[in-house]
């Protein structure tokens, strides 16, 4: 980690205790960019740092694009792989009275688990992010001056399949000392990855937690999801029911909707079903439906149409099934859910 890093080199060459300190308050309090902008240190010591370190970010910006209350950025890691992470805005309305931003961020570049309907999926995995990778997406943003709201890991990768780094990572954005980023206003997305929601649940039980379920048979999601052989549905849910009684939180199942696939009667009856098996946590899950957003995928989906969708919706809430169909972001610039990486790939 850059931090620890960082303080070992200072005790090294004899720096006062206070010294770390005067530098850790610049970088991930004040956000500079350069060592050459921490002006309270000397410019020798400066200058060492930057010898010894080379950059604070360890990302390259390599393109931006904005749009559709999106803003899109790809880097590329010291390995030289790409990683997109993507600023959402949310405008004010009823409910919201001042905008709000929130950060989705990548965990690897690529992505192992090969869903069916995802684009990152389809291009493999390429690398774990380190936990200065991870960080780094959330530090550009904030270096550049943007006020970040909320952290969704929803981007490139599986968080889970790369815990070590995820949780490192989650320890400098939540702690007073580095970002002092809110536990509650951290999202994290699997696919179902048991091991990683258990460890979750001890260590960050205020984190919120979102399954990517998208069908509520067993069958089918290993035939869209293959990571349903190793951890099948039951076995997920009984994780999450877990996790609801250690941390009394809300889980959020995220359910993409996908034309003459995963919309019928037969499935919202299905997935109510699922949801409503242990009364005792019930109450808890909220399912969000996402309308398919069309990319290079290995399987080539059509979005659900707008009646389709009214009937699923409207079955859930039949069922007492707590729901909320999610806007779309990002989609002209392959910035929504499932287009990560996209538009690059094909190149």
């Amino acid at each position: 980690m850059f931090a620890t890093d960082l303080q070992n080199y200072l005790s090294e060459i004899k720096e006062p205790s206070f010294r770390f300190k005067q530098i850790r308050e610049a970088i991930y309090h004040q956000n500079v960019k350069d060592f050459s902008d921490i002006t309270n240190i000397s410019l020798n010591l400066r200058t060492n740092l930057t010898e010894k370190f080379k950059y604070i970010n360890p990302l390259k910006v390599v393109h931006t694009v904005s749009g559709d209350q999106a803003d899109k950025v790809l880097f590329e890691t010291p390995s030289g792989n790409l990683i997109e992470a993507v600023k959402l805005t949310y405008l004010p309305n009823d409910e919201r009275k001042e905008t709000h931003n929130a950060l989705c961020l990548s965990s690897q570049s690529g992505c192992a688990m090969g869903c069916k309907f995802c684009a990152t999926g389809a291009i493999g995995f390429k690398q774990n992010l380190s936990s200065d990778e991870i960080v780094g997406q959330f530090q550009y943003f904030r270096q550049r001056g943007d006020k970040i709201d909320s952290v969704i890991f929803m981007g490139m990768g599986e968080p889970f399949a790369n815990s070590d780094n995820l949780f490192e990572a989650l320890t400098i954005l939540t702690s007073p000392d580095y970002f002092g980023l809110s536990d509650r206003h951290i999202s994290i997305s699997t696919v179902g990855l048991v091991p990683g929601i258990i460890r979750l649940g001890k260590e960050f039980p205020q984190i919120n937690l979102a399954f990517s379920l998208h069908t509520p048979f067993d069958d089918q999601r290993t035939q869209i999801m293959p990571v349903n052989q190793s951890y099948p549905i039951n076995q997920v849910f009984s994780a999450l029911d877990e996790y609801i009684y250690t941390t009394k939180n809300k889980v959020f199942i995220a359910y993409t909707l996908l034309k003459d696939t995963n919309d019928s009667e037969d499935h919202a009856l299905a997935l109510a079903k699922l949801i409503n098996r242990n009364k005792d946590t019930s109450y808890l899950y909220h399912v969000n439906l996402i309308r398919y957003n069309p990319c290079p995928s290995e399987v080539i989906y059509e979005r659900a149409n707008t009646e389709s969708v009214k009937k699923f919706q409207n079955n859930l809430d039949l069922l007492r099934v707590k729901n909320t169909l999610r806007q779309d972001f990002g989609v002209n610039i392959d910035a929504a859910c499932g287009q990560l990486y996209a538009s690059y790939a094909k190149k």
